[in-house]
């Protein structure tokens, strides 16, 4: 399916920022943000990834996510609120990223460039459209830090966020229900994903599981087997295209150019993490790694 360069270039950006973006969600030091404050460490990631919508209603923040199903997150929300407020939660987690930023990475040669990448960044996602995407929204609207990783890690999840809030409409205008989008793109990503560690994270019990693929099955989109059929391979290459191109415009503001240049220092920071096994190769949302260029696509179409 063809994209414009600058949605191949989203997508890149992407699978190369994702490992590093999201691993700082369950670092010891965001761990140690919320058992600080008498919550267990699992609740890490609903804690700070939600923070910046404020204290919102369980339904609200499973609207906004999608990925998870509500009983899942109203085991964690809103009682959190009432052990750290979500403005100390932002802020915590700026010093949490800081922390183990400044820990991972004490030798690693990006580590000079961040502050550079981190200022231009921010003044990217200032100038976003965020109307109809609601986390990417928050996110904006966090002042951000003075602390360059800190910096950095939040602009970088506002363009995480502004690409899934695109997904999410793209699964709502497909007609797939949290517990079938996860398991067409599990069917879709393959080996690119841990399935096992995929129903953990969203306590997606074997019932569920079977039913989602029940109805999946019922609408031509899923073989017995649990294989993705033609329809089904194109219903999800089709989200997969309209994602991208939905998370387009940074990447054409940026130009072909910076856009490569942040493409390379995210991959590099990944790709550290990675390394010193700091972090999975293997998303739990099935980003590829390594990260394909648009550079190579170019190439390999022009031989």
């Amino acid at each position: 399916m063809t994209t414009s360069p600058a949605a191949q270039w989203a997508h890149a950006y992407w699978a190369a920022a994702e490992p590093f973006t999201i691993a700082a969600l369950f670092t010891p030091e965001a761990r140690a943000l919320v058992e600080g404050v008498g919550l267990p460490a699992r609740s890490a990631y609903w804690v700070m990834r939600s923070a910046p919508l404020g204290p919102a209603h369980p339904t609200v923040v499973t609207a906004a996510f999608h990925g998870f199903p509500l009983a899942t997150i109203e085991v964690v929300l809103p009682g959190a609120w009432q052990a750290i407020s979500p403005a100390a939660a932002v802020e915590g987690t700026h010093r949490a990223v800081a922390g183990s930023s400044a820990r991972q990475f004490a030798e690693h040669p990006g580590a000079a460039r961040v502050e550079a990448s981190a200022d231009l960044l921010t003044e990217i996602v200032a100038e976003l459209d965020t109307t109809g995407r609601p986390l990417a929204a928050a996110n904006q609207a966090v002042e951000p830090p003075d602390e360059p990783w800190a910096r950095l890690w939040r602009a970088m999840n506002t363009l995480r966020e502004y690409r899934g809030d695109a997904h999410v409409a793209s699964l709502v205008a497909a007609d797939l229900d949290v517990v079938e989008a996860q398991v067409v793109m599990a069917a879709w990503a393959g080996e690119r994903l841990q399935l096992e560690r995929l129903r953990q994270s969203r306590n997606l019990s074997d019932e569920l599981w079977a039913a989602a693929r029940a109805r999946l099955r019922e609408r031509g989109l899923l073989t017995s087997e649990g294989s993705l059929t033609t329809a089904g391979h194109g219903l999800r290459d089709g989200i997969e295209a309209s994602t991208d191109t939905a998370a387009a415009r940074p990447f054409r503001r940026l130009g072909p150019d910076r856009t490569e240049q942040i493409w390379q220092f995210v991959g590099d920071l990944s790709s550290g993490l990675i390394a010193t096994g700091q972090m999975i190769t293997v998303t739990p949302v099935g980003a590829p790694w390594p990260p394909p260029s648009p550079l190579k696509r170019t190439a390999a179409k022009s031989e």
